[in-house]
């Protein structure tokens, strides 16, 4: 046993050492534990609009972008604002850790052009010139702009306490910095205690007939072309079952402008009357010259029908008067017989009349828009200079001149109520050659056949003016108060139409001239016009001569009493 022994303490150390025992005296272990490393990299967000858009030409000033973890963020990359283009800008941060996270934005530099240079444009609300009595309160009818702004309106200058004529300055800024064109109201301040003087007399037609006359006519025809108007309504519903109404509806616009047009009649002169009746003949086309009738040319406009639909250009602002105003639209509109009115050897329409009814009035419907839109432009442009005019035509030193201007633009109803159309119809007026019985060529409005409300309308115009005060300028050196005989005459006159458009049944002027179709008929005629107050069977004769007793007195008591000269043209025929 004690040879072992030596053995003992050898293995006792190497079992120790194999087990790691032996209590606190131990070693530090060999691979200590590590914690993950950092590899998550920055999130940046862009501050501001992404993409951003700037316009050419301006300044680009970058919002920036911020670290979630606070690192400093910077950028790259540049914008040229003065080339239209897409940019790119990179933001970059790196963490403690060496991380590195990144963005982008787009940056559009975009050339948009000048921006809103448009400035609000001012309308009057009221009349324009507007008359107040002396002393009376001035009130104010403000104004509106297109663009729903404010308007600031100066009246300080106005001062009803004395006679004259004062301006209201109307005035707008939009929110871009656009002005308006500034606007004027003129208000004249008038003593209706005061006698009548030419000028008096002149300043009241012109601010209270013929400036609101022409407004009227300015806003009423506006619409007339516009999407929303009857005659749109029309040709869009061609070929379905509203066809027929929306037509009537589109009628009977034509109508309510046209009764304006007809008070527009008695005042043609001043801005109407320039340049052989321009302006007027793009309005509304009617003439009597060389004891001719001069209005549209149905062949005329059927060939403007063709050309206008062959040809998106086609302008009737270049066409002649023959085929455009008013008077074209009544026969697009009112016509019901599609064929064209022209002789065989015009090639234009050679293949009208094989298309189908739906086609031929789709073509006169898109004519008839272009037409509505041109009257509605002319009759603007007539409204505007005549405002533009109305100082320099009230010259007090052109008084002379200018009201007889006004005076001879009522002889109107002589050689054209009386002769074009009433009389030389029936055939009474020397417009009317011997051989003829009648002229139905002559007759205004022979498609709506509202050639008597014309001439009705005519003679309340007349009237109307006439009461302005040249009623009492005449007095003045008239017997017996002639100025109410004389409007007891252009009375009789209206009140006779009102009579016959009420009558049963309601005969037209076309038809009441076709009934005269024998000479016996003519001579019944004759003893009618002769005897207008008695009761007869052609009453469109009778009519006849109650406007023959107006335009009698025109001719000769109104320019005797008035001091004015007859018009060129308008003497010489006792019918």
């Amino acid at each position: 046993m004690n040879r072992f022994y030596p053995l003992l303490p050898v293995l006792m150390v190497a079992v120790l050492t194999a087990c790691g025992g032996g209590g606190g005296g131990a070693s530090a272990p060999n691979d200590p534990y590590q914690p993950p490393a950092d590899t998550t990299a920055p999130v940046i967000t862009v501050t501001g609009d992404n993409p951003a858009t700037v316009e050419i030409n301006s300044t680009y000033t970058d919002a920036g972008a911020t670290s979630d973890g606070g690192e400093t963020v910077s950028s790259s990359g540049e914008v040229d604002t003065g080339t239209v283009g897409e940019y790119t800008i990179t933001y970059s941060a790196t963490d403690a850790a060496g991380n590195t996270g990144t963005a982008t934005r787009t940056v559009n530099v975009v050339d948009s052009g000048p921006g809103d240079t448009v400035a609000p444009v001012i309308t009057l609300n009221g009349d324009n010139p507007q008359t107040v009595e002396l002393n009376d309160t001035y009130t104010e009818a403000g104004a509106t702009t297109d663009t729903g702004e404010s308007v600031s309106i100066d009246s300080s200058a106005v001062d009803t306490s004395i006679v004259s004529s004062f301006e209201v300055i109307y005035s707008a800024v939009d929110d871009a910095g656009n002005t308006a064109t500034p606007v004027v109201r003129v208000v004249n301040v008038v003593d209706p205690s005061a006698s009548a003087t030419k000028l008096s007399v002149l300043t009241a037609v012109v601010d209270e007939i013929v400036i609101p006359n022409y407004k009227q006519l300015a806003t009423q025809t506006a619409p007339l072309a516009g999407s929303n108007s009857p005659i749109a309504a029309y040709c869009s519903s061609i070929g379905t079952d509203d066809e027929a109404s929306k037509l009537e509806a589109a009628r009977e616009d034509w109508k309510s402008i046209m009764k304006t047009v007809q008070k527009t009649e008695m005042h043609i002169f001043g801005q109407a009357a320039l340049n052989n009746l321009s302006l007027r003949n793009r309005v509304y086309f009617y003439q009597e010259k060389d004891r001719l009738v001069e209005t549209v040319s149905t062949c005329a406009t059927d060939v403007a029908v063709v050309n206008a639909w062959a040809d998106n250009q086609y302008l009737v602002s270049a066409s002649s008067a023959n085929q455009r105003s008013m008077s074209a639209l009544e026969y697009l509109l009112f016509n019901d017989n599609l064929d064209h009115t022209c002789a065989a050897n015009v090639s234009a329409v050679s293949d009208w009349n094989a298309l189908s009814d739906t086609d031929r009035k789709v073509r006169r419907c898109g004519l008839s828009l272009q037409i509505a839109n041109d009257v509605a432009m002319n009759a603007e442009q007539i409204h505007a200079t005549w405002l533009g005019s109305r100082d320099n035509f009230l010259d007090p030193n052109e008084v002379g001149t200018r009201f007889e201007l006004m005076t001879d633009g009522l002889f109107y109803f002589e050689k054209h109520t009386k002769s074009a159309k009433l009389n030389g119809p029936i055939g009474i007026d020397v417009l009317c050659p011997d051989e003829q019985l009648t002229c139905p060529e002559f007759i205004e409005s022979p498609f709506s056949e509202t050639s008597l409300q014309n001439i009705k309308s005519n003679a309340e115009q007349l009237l109307e003016i006439f009461d302005k005060g040249l009623d009492d300028l005449a007095n003045e050196s008239a017997p017996d108060d002639w100025s109410s005989s004389f409007k007891g005459l252009i009375s009789a006159v209206i009140n006779k139409i009102a009579m016959m458009q009420s009558a049963a049944p309601n005969d037209s002027l076309v038809q009441q001239v076709a009934r005269i179709s024998s000479a016996n008929d003519s001579a019944a005629c004759q003893s009618a016009f002769d005897s207008p107050e008695v009761d007869a069977d052609l009453t469109i004769c009778s009519l006849g001569g109650l406007v023959k007793n107006v335009t009698d007195d025109l001719k000769i008591e109104f320019i005797t009493y008035l001091g004015v000269d007859l018009p060129e043209g308008a003497g010489g025929d006792t019918d």
